[in-house]
Order: C-alpha cells, then sequence, then structure tokens
C-alpha cells in the first residue's frame, strides 16, 4: 500500500510517496510503477493525464518519492494515450518547512531563511515526530 498526498499547484500536480522508493535502476519496473500510479489517480481522482506530461520524480532516502507533473498538452484525438517524459533527480535534499520555531527547541540545525523554519530530513531521527507539522520542500 502506497503513502500518497497529493498537491495541486499552479499548474503541476504534486504526489507525496511516503516511504516509497521508485527503483530508477530498472527502467522496465520504473514505468511500470509510474503507470500503476497515474491509474490509481485516474480511477480515484478523476485526474486527465491524457497527452503529453513530463513527471520530475525527487528522490530521498529518508523521505520517499516525490512526483511531480507538468501537462505540456493534451490529446484530443485519442483518450487512451498517455506519454510520458521522465526526469529522475536521486539523492535529492529534502526539508520540512515550518512557520515557527516552537516545533522543537531542543533542534539546533534549524536552517532559517524568509522568514520560514527549515529541517534537514537526513539530520532528523523519527519523522514521524514532525511530518505533520511541516510541510516537505526539495530541490
Amino acid at each position: 500500500m502506497i503513502s500518497m498526498k497529493i498537491e495541486c499547484i499552479e499548474k503541476k500536480i504534486i504526489i507525496y510517496l511516503y516511504k516509497t522508493m521508485l527503483d530508477f535502476d530498472n527502467i522496465e519496473k520504473l514505468n511500470e510503477d509510474i503507470k500503476s500510479i497515474f491509474v490509481k489517480m485516474i480511477k480515484i481522482y478523476n485526474l486527465d493525464f491524457f497527452g503529453y506530461s513530463k513527471v520530475h520524480i525527487y528522490e530521498n532516502k529518508k523521505y520517499g518519492s516525490v512526483l511531480e507533473i507538468e501537462k505540456i498538452y493534451n490529446n484530443d484525438f485519442n483518450m487512451d494515450i498517455i506519454d510520458l517524459k521522465l526526469v529522475v533527480h536521486k539523492d535529492t535534499p529534502f526539508y520540512l518547512e515550518f512557520n515557527d520555531y516552537l516545533f522543537d527547541e531542543k533542534k539546533n540545525d534549524v536552517i532559517v531563511r524568509d522568514n520560514k523554519f527549515y529541517l534537514d530530513l537526513d539530520k532528523i531521527d523519527n519523522i514521524y515526530e514532525y511530518i505533520e507539522f511541516g510541510k516537505i520542500v526539495y530541490k
């Protein structure tokens, strides 16, 4: 069972796959995994992925994977074709973004930028303590 969180931001769909590592070394398996996720998204959320989309895949060993899907163009003639360009980003630094510092006063490796607070996921022992209070950021 894949734990998924979905966000629509501007013209992108972002799928957070917590504790799910995709196999980048086996392109056939990667394509099948992405296809399976897309089929679930179409069935459950009635999202339209038909046409050509660019999919950035970000991976972090501590968190899992994030898919960033950007629709390039629709295929109005054949609603059965989904064409994807996969762009893989291995070992991407992931951070938890918070609005205030009160989440854990014991952490001394907090990064402050633009009035936001960030914790590097690789430096957190137990992500479960923090995940619901922050937002995952990457790149």
